[in-house]
């Protein structure tokens, strides 16, 4: 009987995997059993990514890519098909976003990048894995979104807010397609949460953020991460189109 619970010896691609959500992500996926390919724009963050991981299992590469080129998505994605052979789950954490959130701050040139950071990516990084999931009529993709993506979070960027909504609509429609196939899409949505750049705001910031969250603090990595994993796993092949918000009760849907 299949283990619903384990992706052990399956084969996972985590793009923004070298820091924070994505991290916590890749340390989990190895931590029971999955060989994972982490990427990243930087590589000395990579390296440093690799350092932390490697004493959780071996089964683990860096590869240097900007998930918004879709030449370096290409690479990554026949890079770990040569190593493994396949790839099972795509966990998509890269993206960002500039600090200015109000639309007169807001340049055409910044609105495209954020648009390519959080949408492209996402798009270039589904449409480079799908043909190797659908050869083995089996796939998780996870979609990372935000509660910013959710609701109209004042203080989020508006290049922010509107590209991690519309990576929601792109999986529910993606899952549409998919599921004859096979594979899930499915989006996690997390609020606020203890990341580098999140903890680089600054004490008081972040001190500010966590008063307005019910439960009176920001979510951890490892907690998002904990609901991403679901969404991998093999006994999460009846849930497709789903989202599932991660953010302390900022935002209940209601």
């Amino acid at each position: 009987m299949t283990d619903l619970s384990s992706v052990k010896d399956q084969v996972a691609l985590v793009t923004g995997g070298t820091q924070g959500i994505g991290l916590a992500c890749a340390q989990r996926l190895l931590a029971e059993g999955a060989k994972v390919a982490i990427l990243g724009r930087n590589e000395s963050v990579g390296a440093q990514a690799l350092i932390d991981l490697k004493p959780i299992s071996p089964h683990l590469v860096f590869i240097q890519a900007d998930c918004t080129l879709k030449a370096d998505v290409a690479h990554a994605v026949k890079e770990v098909e040569r190593l493994w052979g396949t790839i099972h789950i795509l966990v998509h954490c890269a993206g960002g976003f500039l600090s200015k959130p109000t639309l007169e701050d807001l340049s055409e040139a910044d609105w495209r990048q954020g648009i390519d950071w959080n949408l492209t990516s996402s798009f270039l990084a589904v449409q480079a894995v799908v043909p190797i999931m659908k050869k083995n009529t089996y796939g998780r993709i996870v979609n990372v979104a935000s509660v910013a993506g959710r609701a109209g979070v004042a203080t989020a960027p508006i290049d922010y807010s509107a590209s991690k909504a519309a990576v929601t609509v792109l999986t529910q429609r993606l899952a549409l397609e998919l599921a004859p196939m096979g594979i899930t899409a499915n989006v996690v949505a997390p609020g606020t949460t203890e990341t580098p750049r999140v903890i680089g705001l600054g004490s008081q910031r972040m001190q500010d953020i966590s008063a307005r969250i019910p439960v009176g603090r920001l979510g951890k990595p490892e907690e998002i991460a904990h609901a991403i994993y679901y969404f991998c796993t093999p006994g999460a092949g009846f849930t497709t189109g789903a989202v599932l918000d991660v953010n302390g009760g900022l935002w209940t849907g209601a």
